[in-house]
């Protein structure tokens, strides 16, 4: 029986997307499951999966959608509505487009539906989320009784005390069974479910919770000290202890008193002469007929999803019409810079590249070097890397003076304790008194000064922590960790995915991270791939492994040779402040100094430029602000908007940096480099589509979903946020954990910061090995088939666009199409 029920839960938490906790942030598409099904066929309950249809005409009456951006969408909803002939009779004068457009604008499309955050309270999770919050509390202030036995065992042996049951509940319990499948079972038992019945009984309970469901999904497959089983284990109990039915017995709501629904023959039929009377008064019952045969192609349930479609080719056409060559920087440019392909880098790599001695690349921040990283001497690890990968090295670092290394260790042990102390003070029973008593001034005046002067606090206790726990010069042990052929292995995939093919005297590899202050979300600002880490150590890592003289010879043996006044250096792009840091720059040879002391200044200037850029967009800041208190923003504990994120990344374009140098692509651009005269076998290509293009689609599904569902998909607002240590935000004292990101990372009260587009991404290469990509994996399949995401390829600067579609490859238009024209479609593999 143990085993069946494990398999039980095991097929009813299939579908469950896991969920990180907060501190460790990952970006996921929180409709996953649905991936290979259709986006339009995406069923998820009480979702919108598009923006209100009043929004889009909003947008057709302002320009942002056109009549042919129309024209392609519907056309492109299957070969019916591209093979309609031309209309005769009282209708000569109209075109099939004319009036399924004119249907668009002014047929009401079927409700919306309501939003989950409008269901009762669920008495099932009031009693079982505190039980949740206390075992899962990485800092209790009092541990868990019985824990170490699992979180079914500890809760039936204290649940029995909770007054919140009822006497007769709480004797019922004490006779409950000790193993959590066995509970299952017991449950299964006392409500007659059959065996059919019993993965959707598993399913719907599960689905009662989706935030706590997916992050003890991912604490099970972590950390393995509870699992799904054991959650489904109380929750079912506590049913079965209340004498509810479970979720799927329960009977559904009494119908609203509405009249009938229309049939839809009858509904298309009434469109239909509702457009006669409107744009061919005259016609005949003939030509309503048609009419309606027409209006039959294009049923009421896909307007959205035109609309939707018709609103990303604008934004589409007109980045690829963007995308002209420009000059490559000189033949022997000074400075080389690799940033991360997040579209936050794209601002910083426009402003850099004013100096034409300067060429930017983008590559995925943690510069394929991933690895599990503890600082000198440090408690615990990072996983610094993108959560499709797992961690195979672990490095530190080795210091440069061992006696001051060791001072800044017992400096940071001091720090660690008096923070425990303060913290043990603050939450035990009566301590917090007589610490108001004692030093309740010095806080007062901490307080004031960290409100009027956020930058002079933070500059202050910086100074502070740096006087106890001196900095100290270090270097990755990334040769301790890899042998020199792996690290040689390596450097050659990313110079070949990057497309860095010749090399100047200075390459600086610039991870980025974002500093802001009381922020939950604060993982998020830094990296929505990496768990919320800073790209610092694999910057670090990788200027070690490029600098490395063994495997410069490893590399020249495979024909990537590297001159020897080539260095490269290690750097941080901090994405609040824009700054770009060198780091460990007692590294750096003598010969090098100058060239780094003129990026800095480079780098200076164009962070000052790209704050002001940025300043425009961001509430409540303004351009003409000093940039002092631009950037004072990441220090002031009051600050809604530090930054904004990745709100209205739209694109990911992979290729050569000519392809955009001297574009404004406004920072919602995914840019990762890419020279396909440097991958002839593909092999960098492939890497490129299925993972950093699987990732980027998992943070523009997060910011699609969290602005379109702000209440069940997204966090809601951070004014009623409740933090469960580091695991996640409740909206409330109880309820469900919150999945998405908080409504201030995507709006301003009702106006929009992101604008909800799925991801078009763009590829510079030859089509016959995109294609050849792209057919061999299952997970790009189901997302460029299904329309989750786009895909618009050429093979060389010279050739046309095209657009990859289930049935092969169309004809794209880089500009708006004549009022006749339609996609072309071929059916061979590749154009």
């Amino acid at each position: 029986m143990t085993l069946l029920v494990h398999a039980q839960v095991a097929q009813a938490a299939r579908d469950t997307v896991a969920g990180w906790p907060i501190a460790s942030f990952i970006a996921t598409n929180p409709l996953a499951a649905y991936e290979a099904t259709r986006f339009d066929h995406a069923a998820a309950p009480g979702t919108h999966l598009t923006l209100p249809v009043a929004a889009y005409r909003a947008a057709f009456a302002s320009g942002r959608i056109t009549r042919d951006d129309l024209v392609v969408a519907l056309r492109a909803r299957g070969a019916e509505l591209r093979e309609v002939p031309p209309l005769t009779g009282a209708l000569a004068h109209l075109t099939p487009d004319d009036v399924l457009i004119e249907d668009m604008l002014h047929t009401d499309t079927p409700a919306a539906p309501a939003d989950d955050a409008a269901t009762p309270t669920d008495p099932v999770a009031d009693l079982v989320v505190p039980w949740l919050a206390a075992f899962l509390d990485p800092d209790p202030q009092w541990r868990l009784p019985e824990r170490d036995r699992g979180f079914y065992a500890a809760w039936r042996a204290l649940a029995s005390h909770d007054p919140r049951l009822s006497r007769p509940a709480r004797r019922r319990l004490r006779d409950a069974p000790e193993q959590a499948s066995a509970a299952i079972a017991a449950c299964f038992t006392a409500w007659g479910t059959r065996d059919a019945d019993r993965v959707a009984l598993l399913t719907a309970e599960l689905a009662a919770l989706p935030g706590w469901t997916g992050y003890l999904k991912w604490r099970g497959e972590h950390d393995g000290d509870i699992d799904l089983t054991e959650y489904l284990a109380v929750r079912l109990t506590v049913r079965l202890l209340l004498d509810l039915p479970p979720i799927e017995a329960r009977p559904d709501a009494e119908p609203a008193t509405t009249a009938p629904a229309p049939t839809p023959g009858a509904e298309v039929h009434a469109r239909a002469v509702r457009l006669a009377d409107a744009l061919a008064p005259g016609a005949t019952p003939a030509d309503v007929a048609t009419l309606a045969r027409l209006l039959a192609l294009h049923p009421l349930d896909d307007h959205p999803f035109t609309w939707q479609a018709a609103y990303e080719r604008h934004y589409r056409g007109d980045l690829l019409a963007s995308l002209t060559p420009h000059p490559l920087a000189p033949a022997a440019p000074h400075t080389q810079v690799v940033l991360c392909i997040d579209p936050r880098s794209e601002g910083l790599r426009r402003h850099l590249e004013t100096d034409a001695g300067v060429e930017t690349f983008g590559f995925a921040g943690f510069f394929g070097v991933p690895v599990r990283f503890a600082t000198y001497e440090g408690r615990g690890s990072i996983d610094s890397f993108p959560a499709l990968l797992q961690p195979k090295h672990a490095v530190t670092e080795a210091p440069a003076d061992a006696d001051r290394a060791s001072a800044r260790t017992r400096g940071l042990r001091a720090l660690d304790a008096a923070s425990h102390s303060l913290h043990v003070t603050e939450n035990a029973t009566a301590t917090p008194f007589a610490l108001a008593e004692a030093t309740g001034f010095l806080f007062g005046v901490s307080s004031v000064v960290r409100t009027l002067a956020p930058t002079l606090h933070h500059t202050l206790t910086r100074r502070w922590r740096d006087r106890i726990a001196p900095p100290v010069d270090s270097r990755v042990t990334i040769a301790a960790a890899f042998t020199v052929e792996e690290r040689a292995t390596l450097a050659e995939a990313g110079l070949r995915m990057m497309g860095l093919g010749r090399f100047a005297p200075l390459v600086v590899l610039a991870g980025h991270g974002s500093v802001s202050t009381n922020n939950l979300y604060q993982a998020a600002l830094d990296c929505g791939a990496c768990g919320g880490n800073p790209g610092a150590v694999n910057a670090r890592a990788a200027a070690e492994i490029f600098n490395d003289p063994d495997v410069r010879a490893i590399l020249a043996a495979r024909g990537l040779e590297m001159p020897a006044g080539t260095h490269f250096v290690a750097a941080l792009h901090d994405t609040v402040a824009d700054r770009v840091t060198i780091l460990d720059p007692h590294l750096i040879p003598d010969s090098h100094a100058p060239l780094v002391a003129q990026f800095t200044a480079r780098a200076d200037a164009a962070a000052d430029g790209l704050v002001r850029e940025r300043a425009v967009d961001l509430p409540g800041a303004d351009p003409m602000d000093s940039l002092a208190k631009l950037r004072a923003r990441a220090h002031d504990w009051a600050e809604v908007y530090p930054e904004l994120g990745l709100a209205g990344n739209a694109a990911m374009i992979i290729g050569p940096r000519e392809m955009t140098r001297g574009a404004n692509l406004r920072r919602r651009v995914f840019l990762h480099s890419y020279d396909a005269t440097l991958d002839p076998e593909g092999a960098g290509l492939e890497t490129i589509l299925t993972a950093p293009v699987v990732v980027a689609q998992w943070i523009n599904h997060q910011y699609y979903f969290s602005t379109l569902n702000p209440d069940t998909l997204g966090a809601g607002t951070k004014t009623i946020h409740n933090a469960i240590g580091g695991i996640g935000v409740l909206a409330g004292h109880s309820g469900d954990l919150q999945r998405g990101l908080p409504r201030q990372s995507v709006a301003v009260g009702d106006a929009l910061l992101h604008e909800p587009l799925r991801l078009s991404v763009i590829v510079q290469a030859p089509i016959d090995r995109v294609s050849a990509i792209v057919s061999g994996n299952q997970v790009l399949r189901d997302l460029f088939d299904n329309e989750w995401i786009s895909l618009t390829a050429r093979s060389t600067a010279a050739d046309p666009w095209w657009t990859y579609t289930a049935l092969g490859w169309a004809t794209t238009e880089t500009q708006p199409p004549t009022r006749t024209s339609s996609p072309t479609l071929t059916r061979t593999e590749t154009p």
